[in-house]
């Protein structure tokens, strides 16, 4: 499960790195006719000097002894607080630009500040190791998300955008036509769909972890040895089914693609063009 978790968030981020340093940066200012050759070609260049970038700064970051868990619970601190302004973006008309710039750049101030002051306030020292326990990264985390996200929205309800989504629609996906994905994927009514079934299980998923679950803890007061017994059961299914769900999913879902890869490491061009046809 640490193997997936960890490989699909590297995944992710050279993808997101790729994305923007391609499409919105090379194709928008640097060769706006690019083909889809040259954005296959520069992503992979992308992809290939990003990830040497972050494994050298994890190397540093490991002599400097700063672990996975701190670096973590950072970044919270760093980035939350352009987290509620980027889904308000996305989502809704009337999400201010200027509110999103300022909510993400005072959030972050001042997540760094209350950070920084709850660890030398409770411990008297600020270090790698007071910074790094748990009431300063909660009170700096909170901060930053919070507060970046209510930025944004005091600046967009009292200076409403009314966004109307026409440049959004104007993206083109690069050479479309030569894609392999069918049609079906291009139309708006996939796409919502999509997005009702986000926001229904992402939504409603986010409740019952976030606030219901911790709630039933709270009428047991301080856990008996069967209520603890009972609690763990659940934790421990809970992580049994969501491995199994990470293991097995992306396997079955890439299955074919699984076999042509094989196919393709034992066997040669003849006899693959055989089996296409």
């Amino acid at each position: 499960m640490m193997i997936r978790a960890v490989t699909s968030a590297g995944s992710s981020e050279l993808i997101a790195v790729s994305s923007l340093c391609t499409y919105d940066i090379y194709r928008t200012y640097i060769n706006p006719d690019a083909t889809g050759k040259q954005i296959l070609k520069v992503s992979r260049a992308v992809v290939l000097a990003f990830g040497c970038f972050m494994g050298i700064l994890a190397v540093i970051l490991n002599k400097a002894g700063v672990s996975l868990g701190w670096m973590y619970l950072a970044m919270g601190v760093f980035i939350g607080s352009a987290v509620l302004p980027i889904a308000f973006m996305l989502l809704w008309r009337n999400a201010n630009a200027i509110g999103a710039i300022l909510g993400t750049i005072i959030g972050c101030i001042l997540g760094i500040i209350t950070w920084l002051s709850v660890a030398s306030v409770e411990y008297g020292r600020v270090n790698l190791d007071t910074t790094g326990r748990n009431a300063p990264m909660l009170a700096g985390n909170l901060v930053s998300i919070l507060t970046g996200g209510a930025i944004h929205v005091i600046c967009s309800l009292l200076w409403p955008q009314d966004y109307d989504w026409v440049t959004t629609k104007q993206i083109t996906v690069v050479e479309k036509e030569n894609s392999e994905l069918p049609a079906e994927e291009f139309r708006e009514e996939k796409l919502e769909r999509a997005k009702a079934w986000i926001m229904k299980w992402g939504v409603g998923f986010t409740v019952v972890i976030v606030i219901l679950w911790p709630l039933l803890t709270l009428p047991a007061g301080q856990f008996s040895k069967g209520y603890f017994t009972f609690w763990a059961i659940i934790a421990i299914a809970w992580g049994t089914i969501g491995s199994a769900v990470i293991i097995a999913l992306p396997l079955i879902e890439s299955w074919k693609t699984i076999q042509t890869v094989l196919l393709g490491m034992f066997t040669n061009d003849r006899l693959m063009e055989k089996v296409k046809n």
